[in-house]
């Protein structure tokens, strides 16, 4: 028998700046009625995502963390689920969506980034949203 916590979505979000990291969750909080998980360490991330892979429907992360940069948490995680959805939110300019997706990234985020290019760059990378009232 299934437990009940087993259908709850989660989105993972990933950024060192705990400023940006609550910025983050206010505005995907508008999108979902997923449980939304914040990390501040990509290496406490990475360890969560290993335990349970399979209960993330996307991750948000930064580029530069200290310790693992987001590239290479991207890189860890699809080893571990090659079809995880990965959304790189970066300030750095580094790269363009091309660059993201030959990364691993499904989308690219500079930020900062209004809601509405939140919601296009989920909508590509083929994520469902719950259509929560908007005002």
């Amino acid at each position: 028998m299934k437990n009940i916590f087993d259908a709850t979505k989660h989105w993972m979000l990933v950024d060192d700046n705990a400023d940006v990291l609550e910025l983050m969750s206010a505005l995907v909080e508008n999108l979902t009625d997923a449980e939304i998980e914040r990390f501040n360490s990509p290496q406490t991330a990475l360890a969560a995502f290993a335990d349970a892979p399979e209960k993330y429907e996307v991750v948000i992360t930064d580029f530069e963390m200290p310790g693992m940069d987001g590239v290479e948490l991207c890189r860890r995680m699809l080893t571990l689920a090659p079809a995880q959805k990965i959304i790189l939110a970066t300030g750095s300019g580094f790269f363009t969506a091309a660059a993201a997706r030959h990364a691993g990234f499904c989308g690219l985020l500079n930020k900062p980034f209004p809601i509405e290019t939140l919601r296009a760059v989920l909508a590509e990378a083929g994520v469902k949203m719950d259509l929560l009232a908007h005002a």
